[in-house]
């Protein structure tokens, strides 16, 4: 359901004109042994790289899991992304991304935030995205929290941030109307 939420809003705001690149939605590892996933989401018609799916470490750890890693499988030949959130709260190895090949690592708030008074988390953040870029994986830093959070971990190599410096959580309508003003003031520089 809210796959299909975030589909409709994206085709509202394309619609209207508005630039937002992708959009990530959460997957539980229920849904990811379901194995009827795959047949619901080919009756959705995605434009490739329009959606990602955010997975936790934890469920792609238990390799014995054939339906996770078949359906995985499946999800990226639909042009779904397929990003690692929380990345560094749980047990995930190098060779968990390795065979995961997720198109962009999420770097768990609880290792950014530290980065402004903490040398050896600047170190820990640089390392992974070290990790990240070697492996051809695009590195997201969550939680993001001042201005200069973000000179800190773009300084660092991250390729996106998230987080509280840009904006707290938008309704759709409030999306739309910081998009529009952000869009705007890009296109008149």
């Amino acid at each position: 359901m809210i796959l299909e939420q975030t589909l409709a809003w994206m085709q509202v705001w394309r619609a209207q004109g508005l630039v937002i690149p992708h959009a990530s939605v959460n997957v539980s590892g229920r849904r990811l042994r379901d194995d009827s996933l795959i047949k619901g989401l080919k009756k959705l018609d995605i434009e490739p790289g329009l959606i990602s799916f955010e997975l936790v470490e934890s469920i792609y750890l238990d390799e014995s899991d054939d339906m996770v890693a078949w359906n995985i499988d499946q999800i990226r030949d639909l042009g779904i992304d397929i990003e690692m959130d929380d990345f560094g709260t749980g047990y995930a190895s190098i060779v968990s991304l390795v065979k995961l090949r997720p198109r962009r690592l999420k770097i768990d708030r609880q290792l950014v935030m530290p980065v402004v008074a903490s040398e050896s988390q600047r170190q820990l953040i640089a390392s992974i995205v070290d990790i990240g870029h070697s492996l051809g994986i695009g590195v997201v830093a969550e939680g993001v929290e001042t201005e200069e959070h973000a000179a800190i971990v773009t300084s660092l190599g991250c390729d996106t941030l998230q987080g509280y410096a840009f904006a707290k959580p938008l309704s759709p309508t409030q999306l739309e109307r910081f998009v529009a003003k952000h869009q705007g003031k890009t296109q008149a520089a």
